[in-house]
């Protein structure tokens, strides 16, 4: 009756091993509580995989080392990459791109279509311009109203770094308001001048398009003036194109 073998491999040297056996002897008029079995086997390795295996390690390391001598080691080279990078032509400098949207219930009705152009001067700086088109209508009021709103804005970005951008915005608007008189509710023509500045990121969609959202601050709002905007903060989403 045997209870279990335990084996061990030892080298000679390159080219053989020796397998040793200890084969667990139950007590049964044995001397020795094991008895070790060993073979030798050889074990030919071609001279062909040796000189592969030395050539492959040989030019694993050449190209370590190249890879290393290429990375810049002073701050003038380091400074002369990043004035590469930073110059470097952009492939699509042109964007076009904005935002659509509209709502309409049993009450009120809106709609508003805000295109947005611009050009790319360098790898953190934009500049652009957007129209702006809102209509409304207002069936509370007897008879219904309706307003009409529609002006431009220039506006400037500069990424801080991808994706996130900084923004300011100047926007010229003709918007209606409705106004209660002694004869009752009408609307009322007026121009708005709105500054903005705030924040934003983009989101890639693809190689030449992408996602924006924004949040903006406006610097002229008054809460005790009629205003185009009822809050002075506001959030933009847009989508837009290069070419």
């Amino acid at each position: 009756m045997w209870h279990g073998t335990i084996t061990r491999l030892s080298f000679d040297n390159t080219k053989s091993w020796k397998s040793q056996e200890y084969i667990d002897a139950a007590a049964g008029g044995e001397s020795s509580d094991r008895i070790r079995l060993s073979y030798h086997r050889r074990v030919n390795v071609p001279k062909r995989i040796v000189v592969f295996v030395f050539l492959l390690s040989l030019a694993v390391s050449t190209a370590a080392q190249e890879g290393e001598s290429e990375e810049p080691q002073t701050y003038k080279e380091k400074h002369e990459q990043l004035q590469k990078k930073v110059k470097k032509p952009i492939e699509y400098p042109w964007f076009v791109g904005g935002a659509v949207g509209f709502a309409f219930g049993s009450e009120t009705s809106y709609a508003e279509f805000s295109p947005v152009f611009g050009y790319r001067i360098s790898q953190k700086f934009q500049l652009g311009a957007s129209l702006t088109f809102r209509y409304r209508k207002d069936k509370r009021f007897n008879p219904d109203l309706s307003t009409t709103d529609f002006g431009g804005s220039i506006m400037g970005r500069y990424f801080v770094f991808d994706p996130i951008f900084l923004q300011a915005e100047v926007e010229r608007l003709n918007w209606e308001y409705v106004a209660r008189t002694e004869e009752g509710f009408t609307t009322v023509d007026s121009t708005y001048t709105g500054l903005y500045a705030g924040f934003g990121f983009v989101q890639q969609a693809g190689k030449r398009s992408a996602m924006y959202m924004s949040f903006l601050w406006d610097f002229t709002y008054d809460r005790d003036e009629p205003s185009p905007n009822t809050h002075p903060w506001l959030i933009r989403i847009g989508y837009g194109f290069t070419f």
